[in-house]
């Protein structure tokens, strides 16, 4: 049976017992490509295959190993060959020290002169210096050709050699005297590192600070800089997972698993003894670390992993609010694990957090529920901090209005106008109109047209161009906005305007009215998204798309105003057609039924905050939520806006986020709409660039 040469190279490390660690490290896809064994001579010959140049130490283990194992056979020689041939100089200056101690044919004098200096490295080439021409040939003659077969055995690339002739030798007695400074610096520091570990053996504290291996000096890199294997480099994170595996080796493997937020990093260690394995239990979840090590692909993951030497603990500043003690923020809308897919923080960590600011109090508003309160309670007892207890609550309405400015008008006589805008945003009082499209129907025929683009000045956005399909040459040169708009108002006279969502185009339709001075529209109003939701309940949504499939209407292009209005327009009949099956002729008994049976499940829930500002308050939250959830609840619990206002007392009712009414009055209306939607005592949290609300 054949086996691979990769398998030759496993059972040869196994023969040799190489350690694990500097299997996976140094030998891992490596190949045993041939044994030449020369009978008289006895001596075998190994060819192998590696990824990377070995580090000196790796070099001389692996032919140490080979002439202990098989001194009894034959004497070994060894032939290395590294798919990547790049290398730092520094790798190169080590094996020159590990060639210059093989070499024998040098005179004490040469061989005092080389080694007492050393060479620089440039590409190719190894650079050295002698104090006079004949001295430099003679160097150059009997090391040049041996280190290149040096190289070519270590599986480097060959090297050709340089000599410089400087007979002051100012630069080797600067190495010498850098040398010998290393030297002294390297015994201190030896002793250092001998003296504090003896001092960490002494301390087994659990509270000293997790160090493995060499204090670190170097300056960390972001992890996200980390593209491919290298040789050396320092991290530092957050450690998210801490794992300890026991081999069947005896020794033990820590597995970290760390963050420094640019992205994360497995980092892995081998025990060196007893002591090593004792000392990864102290390394915990929640550290910041400092690792220094190689980057390798992991073999088991196929990703890069840090295989450590060193490791330790670090200490990293916190986050300070840095305002005056009578200018500490308090926040007004604060989420915590209990808020579903918006938190991940605990209501104690985040009291915890105010009480390290210095905040006095903090408001926990969890949407929808108030499970966090206990934890919250039992946190500020502890910290000091007065925790208000609120929510933020999904308010709906008992009933939105089909029909706006009600009016004696009958539904099957009336002249309807179906228009839709198509705009730059969604913002009434930001964006603008570039389409404006309608059509004029009466007893279900469309008797007029009206088409218009409009010229918004500025390019259009992707985003727009891709969901309606006008792009800016349609929409370059075309009549001005306040010119459409002044035609759609004589063309639209007195009739019952007509709109899938109204409360979107008519703010645009009275915004830009506004803008040429005009009066808002009194027209009497009919949305037929309410009313769809009024006539078909058992529906999932009530889109424009929908309804024209669910009906049989046909919608020739999505998006485009002209033919969203002439579909709307089809709808609108059919609808009416249905109000009249239900005994329902007149525009002013539009919104008689409004509110009844499950008017609560047809509105769309917008926001706001809930805080209680007295026991009375707290008492009333607690009803509102299990109100909620108990008689209220559709996809999400919803509190209807009589409910709120029958429990409105102790209750501080805020505008709460985007998804709140006034956010949404301000970026789709305009400020007037705005303030009505700031009853009593609703409040507005301003943002600010930090996550706190200034109050």
């Amino acid at each position: 049976m054949s086996i691979s040469t990769q398998e030759k190279m496993n059972l040869l490390l196994e023969q040799l017992e190489i350690p694990g660690d500097y299997t996976d490290a140094y030998f891992s896809d490596s190949q045993l490509i041939k044994l030449e064994v020369h009978k008289q001579s006895k001596m075998w010959h190994f060819h192998i295959r590696i990824k990377q140049l070995l580090p000196t130490e790796i070099y001389a283990l692996l032919h140490a190993k080979l002439q202990e194992t098989f001194q009894q056979f034959a004497q070994v020689d060894l032939t290395l060959y590294t798919d990547e041939k790049d290398y730092d100089s520094e790798t190169i200056c080590t094996y020159w020290q590990t060639f210059l101690q093989s070499v024998s044919n040098l005179s004490p004098a040469y061989k005092d002169l080389v080694l007492n200096q050393k060479p620089k490295v440039d590409n190719n080439k190894i650079m050295l210096t002698a104090r006079n021409e004949a001295e430099g040939n003679a160097l150059k003659k009997r090391l040049e050709k041996p280190f290149q077969e040096f190289c070519q055995k270590i599986g480097a690339r060959p090297f050709s050699m340089h000599i410089d002739v400087k007979p002051e030798m100012a630069e080797l007695k600067k190495f010498r005297e850098q040398k010998a400074l290393e030297d002294q610096e390297l015994v201190l520091k030896t002793v250092q590192e001998k003296e504090k570990r003896d001092k960490e053996k002494q301390n087994t504290e659990r509270n000293q600070p997790f160090m493995l291996g060499y204090n670190i000096q170097d300056e960390p890199i972001q992890m996200e800089e980390i593209q491919e294997e290298e040789r050396r480099v320092t991290v530092q994170g957050y450690v998210f997972s801490a794992d300890i595996r026991q081999l069947r080796s005896g020794r033990s493997l820590l597995i970290v698993k760390a963050t420094d937020y640019t992205d994360s990093l497995q980092i892995k260690m081998f025990s060196k003894g007893d002591e090593d394995a004792a000392a990864f239990e102290q390394l915990k979840e929640g550290m910041w670390i400092k690792a220094r090590g190689s980057i390798q692909t992991d073999m088991y993951t196929n990703e890069l992993a840090m295989m450590a030497n060193d490791i330790h603990e670090i200490k990293v500043e916190t986050r300070r609010d840095t305002a005056g003690k009578d200018e500490k923020r308090v926040e007004f809308h604060a989420h915590t694990t209990m808020s579903q897919l918006d938190a991940v923080v605990s209501p104690s960590a985040l009291i915890e957090q105010a009480a390290n600011w210095g905040h006095k109090a903090i408001a926990i508003t969890d949407h929808g529920g108030v499970q966090g309160f206990p934890e919250a309670h039992a946190a500020g007892e502890k910290h000091g901090v007065k925790v208000l207890y609120g929510v933020e609550a999904n308010l709906v309405d008992d009933g939105v209005p089909i029909a706006y400015n009600e009016n004696d008008v009958g539904l099957e006589e009336g002249t309807y106008v179906v228009f839709d805008v198509e705009t730059t945003g969604l913002s009434a009082v930001y964006d603008t109109i570039i389409e404006l499209a309608a059509v004029k129907i009466h007893k279900g025929e469309i008797i007029d047209r009206f088409e218009s683009f409009a010229d918004p000045h500025q390019p259009l956005s992707q985003t727009t161009t891709d969901l309606t399909g006008i792009t800016d040459d349609m929409v370059k040169g075309a009549p001005e906005v306040d010119e459409v708009l002044r035609d759609f108002h004589g063309w639209m006279e007195d009739s019952i305007l007509v709109a899938h969502n109204a409360s979107f185009d008519i703010g645009f339709l009275n915004q830009g009215f506004q803008k040429i001075d005009y009066d808002k529209t009194i027209n009497p109003v009919i949305d037929t998204l309410e009313l769809s939701r009024f006539l078909y309940p058992e529906l999932k949504n009530h889109r424009l798309n929908t309804m024209c499939k669910h009906l049989d209407i046909e919608l020739t292009q999505h998006h485009r105003a002209i033919y969203d209005a002439e579909a709307t327009g089809y709808l609108l009949w059919k609808l009416v057609k249905g109000l009249l099956a239900e005994s329902i002729s007149n525009h002013n008994q539009l919104n008689n039924h409004m509110g009844e049976g499950d008017a609560y499940k047809r509105s769309r829930p917008s926001h706001c905050t809930l805080i209680a500002q007295t026991n009375e308050g707290l008492k009333n939250l607690y009803k509102l939520v299990s109100y909620a959830h108990v008689n209220y609840f559709y996809r999400v619990p919803r509190i209807p806006r009589s409910l709120l206002e029958k429990h409105r007392k102790g209750l501080l009712v805020g505008s709460a986020c985007d998804q709140g009414e006034v956010f949404e009055a301000m970026m789709q209306k305009s400020a007037d709409e705005a303030e009505k939607k700031l009853p009593g005592s609703m409040i507005i949290l301003k943002f600010s660039r930090l996550p706190t609300m200034r109050i």
